[in-house]
């Protein structure tokens, strides 16, 4: 078998072919490594595709990383019956590491990734699965959504510094969609779009009669009116994918995904990312692995005498998606869902708020006592730094022990003082967060709970 690692590049592909695992991969590379022209980078274009294909892999593997740019590559690649298969980001960095292979190297990371698709070929957890057809659309389609956002951000704060110079009782309104037609009243009224809804355009044109500016012979200048009309065509766009979002989670095979999901109050906009992301549900054999395509996993990372739970793994959009799921649906008693899963969320979050947020003696201990374990942990580096290297071999273990009773007598001193050094925490920093913790607590319990339900729901579906 024949793999070919693709590490993608803007305009090109940097390939290595293996058939093989190398045996020492430094060696292997230090002798391998191609200098100069490299004939194994191929640019995307009609003669890269060729120089590719002529190499007849019955695999390519890449990283997911730049996923625009390798989408084509893919796409290609499976058109013409290659295999495509993907690892994620931080398996082909540690496995780099692991073999000692160069950082910052394009044809090093693509030797790792084809090693790594050869040393677990056939084993489904060591990869990334990236579904076709209507799973694929819709992470499409909501990522599309998401370019549109970043795109209003930028006009609407330019339109809206505009507004305070020419219509300054407009400048800071929110102006919220409309249910009747999907748009926004205010950006409709500068961009003269003709609406329906009478009763909100004569709300504006009283507003401007009665305001500062006209009075004072300012108008609203072509600019801001334009500005005003790329924000409702920006709005046009995003309700048109909206509506090709709907109808593909109208499939049948999302029925039950969307009925458990509402369940949990959770939107139309999040419910496309997360079922891009986990259907079909029976793929996940464990609530790890679940949690951890959601990003919602927790990897232990420790060091030394230091401790910390890392949640870099997964998908960061749906990280924040569940975030902002518990901050608007959750955190708000009057938003909760009426129905047990919304009382079983609700509990959690408020008894974390509780233990947290409202027990101000219990929230400034515990920021006092992060801050002291880092001091510490500084102080006790800073010490080893300055003295192992002075001392003999012999005498080092000796003096590693008296610095570790040292930092256990100087911590238990400092935690019984811990009410006087008090005022060193910023009272508001602390609240906010241990407010993100019990949010994110919250986000990782409603995993959970989804999980649980997802697995009964298809369970009892498929009878």
């Amino acid at each position: 078998m024949k793999i070919v690692g693709l590490d993608v590049c803007k305009d090109s592909v940097v390939a290595w072919e293996l058939t093989t695992i190398p045996r020492n991969f430094r060696t292997y590379f230090k002798e391998n490594k191609r200098h100069g022209v490299d004939p194994l980078t191929f640019k995307a274009n009609a003669e890269g595709v060729a120089g590719l294909l002529a190499l007849k892999p019955d695999a390519v593997v890449m990283e997911p990383t730049g996923v625009h740019y390798s989408w084509i590559w893919a796409h290609i690649c499976q058109a013409e019956g290659i295999t495509v298969i993907w690892a994620g980001h931080q398996e082909a960095v540690h496995y780099r590491k692991q073999h000692k292979l160069p950082d910052k190297n394009d044809q090093a990371d693509a030797l790792a990734l084809a090693a790594y698709a050869l040393t677990h070929w056939g084993e489904d957890d060591f990869f990334l699965q990236f579904e076709a057809g209507n799973v694929a659309r819709l992470r499409q389609l909501w990522l599309q959504l998401q370019s549109l956002n970043r795109m209003r951000s930028p006009v609407v704060n330019r339109a809206r510094q505009q507004l305070a110079r020419e219509f300054p009782e407009a400048a800071l309104s929110k102006s919220q969609i409309s249910a009747a037609d999907g748009m926004e009243p205010m950006w409709c009224w500068l961009a003269g779009r003709e609406r329906n809804l009478k009763r909100q355009s004569f709300y504006y044109d009283k507003l401007w009669e009665q305001s500062i500016a006209k009075s004072y012979g300012v108008e609203i200048s072509t600019f801001t009116r334009r500005l005003a009309n790329q924000l409702c065509d920006l709005r046009d766009w995003e309700m048109e994918i909206e509506v090709q979002i709907l109808e593909i989670l109208s499939a049948p095979e999302f029925k039950v995904y969307r009925q458990v999901m509402g369940r949990f109050g959770i939107g139309t906009r999040p419910q496309a990312l997360l079922i891009s992301q986990i259907y079909p549900v029976t793929k996940f054999e464990s609530l790890g692995r679940f949690k951890r395509r959601l990003g919602m996993a927790k990897d232990e990372n420790s060091s030394g005498d230091k401790e910390t739970m890392n949640t870099g793994n997964g998908s960061k959009l749906c990280r924040t998606q569940l975030y902002l799921w518990i901050f608007d649906m959750i955190a708000p008693t009057k938003a909760r869902p009426d129905n047990e899963i919304g009382r079983k969320l609700g509990k959690f979050y408020d008894t974390r708020k509780a233990q947290f947020q409202d027990n101000p003696e219990l929230w400034k201990e515990k920021a006092i006592v992060r801050q002291q374990e880092k001091a510490l942990r500084e102080f006790k580096q800073n010490l080893q730094r300055s003295l192992l290297p002075m001392m003999s071999k012999e005498m080092a273990p000796q003096v590693e022990a008296m610095l570790n009773l040292t930092m256990q007598s100087m911590q238990l001193s400092l935690l019984s003082s811990a009410k006087e050094i008090a005022p060193g925490a910023k009272t508001q920093d602390v609240k906010k967060g241990f407010g993100n913790l019990v949010i994110s607590q919250t986000a990782a319990y409603g995993c959970r709970l989804l999980f649980k339900e997802l697995k009964k729901a298809i369970a009892t579906n498929s009878i």
